[in-house]
């Protein structure tokens, strides 16, 4: 299992990080918490070199003319017409998350603004290793009905002032044709994970980004760990804590397509038809795992067991019912199953009790036998079926 160690990015702009620094199994690179654990394959990195015909995108975007100058996920181009550079950007809600790197191919460079009331689109860059919390740079930029970027990049205070003018052209990366997971350095403690393809690398370098920026624990618990990375897929779980009078820890899990770098609801990849049937062995399962910590924690005289009467009685209230399935619970991938996460809730459950319920109970499912009630086309199908079942 692959563990990397990253600290809390407050995810509103006016509150960005100020605590990005070197950690544990992870190394960070100058800026906005820019994962090397979603980094591109480690090579020496490179000078920016001057746009020319190799630089240009492949192929143009699909979506070459969006309704109402909407913003492309890929972008190549250049600064001052020399500088040849690819952007990937994430808008959410109000929010736009980004990087970019200087080809052919530098480290990241990490972006995060928002669209201005103008229609123009504000990013700040963070890539100072001595200041992570300060911005370095903003690119303000105006989206065109063709899809294209134009605008300036500007360097910020107490940088001497620079400022180029910047062309930038959506793209769609060319299908990936290779989406193995690579560690290197786990012995030293210098864990990176890389992928071949650097389009996908960049997208998920910003998806990652995003969970940590957008956690409720408190800056410096959080801890990326990878539970599943094969057949093109990738699942992750973030654990961090708040801490007041108690420690409480809180448990989130991702699952991501290494062909796109998209998001994974496990949730959508269940064919409509299927999920009564689903929800129905889901529960059955789940409460094959309540019994069991029941007997295993009940608490007997003399025994020093932990669960009450009242935690006992709210445990056997619990069902997998439909409405469990549609509020999207964070279900996830181990090595062997796909587990339909259950959060435990019932009247008189204390704080220390809840700790341990934390990521305790989620319904297994084999990689064999979810595979009845995937859709035809789920990126799930590619999973290898398990030699045993999960029960």
């Amino acid at each position: 299992m692959m563990r990397v160690e990253i600290q809390k990015i407050m995810a509103s702009p006016g509150r960005l990080p100020n605590m990005v620094r070197r950690l544990g199994q992870l190394s960070i690179l100058s800026g906005w918490a820019l994962l090397v654990a979603c980094s591109g394959p480690s090579t020496p990195e490179k000078a920016p070199v001057t746009a020319g015909p190799e630089a240009a995108p492949t192929t143009p975007a699909a979506t070459a003319a969006p309704g109402k100058a909407e913003l492309q996920t890929y972008y190549a181009g250049t600064l001052g017409g020399k500088l040849a550079v690819r952007l990937c950007l994430l808008p959410v809600d109000t929010a736009v998350y980004g990087d970019y790197y200087y080809e052919p191919r530098g480290a990241g460079l990490a972006l995060l603004g928002a669209r201005l009331p103008t229609g123009q689109l504000r990013l700040r860059e963070f890539g100072s290793r001595k200041h992570p919390d300060r911005p370095t740079a903003e690119f303000l930029l105006t989206p065109a009905p063709d899809g294209t970027l134009a605008g300036t990049w500007r360097t910020l205070p107490p940088a001497r002032p620079r400022q180029l003018a910047v062309a930038l052209q959506p793209y769609t990366p060319p299908p990936v044709a290779d989406c193995r997971v690579r560690t290197v350095g786990a012995d030293s403690g210098e864990l990176t994970i890389t992928l071949p393809d650097a389009a996908v690398t960049q997208l998920l370098r910003v998806q990652l980004r995003r969970l940590v920026a957008e956690d409720s624990g408190d800056p410096g618990t959080q801890m990326l760990t990878v539970d599943y990375a094969d057949n093109c897929l990738l699942s992750i779980m973030l654990h961090s804590e708040m801490v007041g009078a108690s420690v409480t820890p809180g448990v989130s899990h991702s699952v991501f397509d290494l062909r796109t770098g998209e998001g994974i609801a496990i949730e959508d990849e269940i064919d409509p038809r299927k999920v009564p049937a689903l929800v129905a062995e889901a529960n059955r399962r789940l409460q094959a795992q309540l019994q069991r910590y029941i007997k295993d924690n009940k608490a007997e005289e003399g025994d020093g067991g932990i669960l009450q009467e009242e935690d006992v009685a709210g445990l056997r209230q619990q069902q997998y019912t439909r409405a469990t399935f549609d509020a999207y619970y964070g279900s996830y991938l181990l090595d062997d199953s796909v587990r339909f996460n259950f959060p435990i809730e019932y009247e008189y459950m204390n704080s220390f009790v809840s700790k341990m319920y934390t990521n305790a109970f989620a319904a297994p499912f084999s990689f064999a036998e979810i595979q009845p009630y995937l859709l035809p086309n789920s990126p799930l199908r590619r999973l290898t079926p398990a030699a045993k079942p999960s029960r």
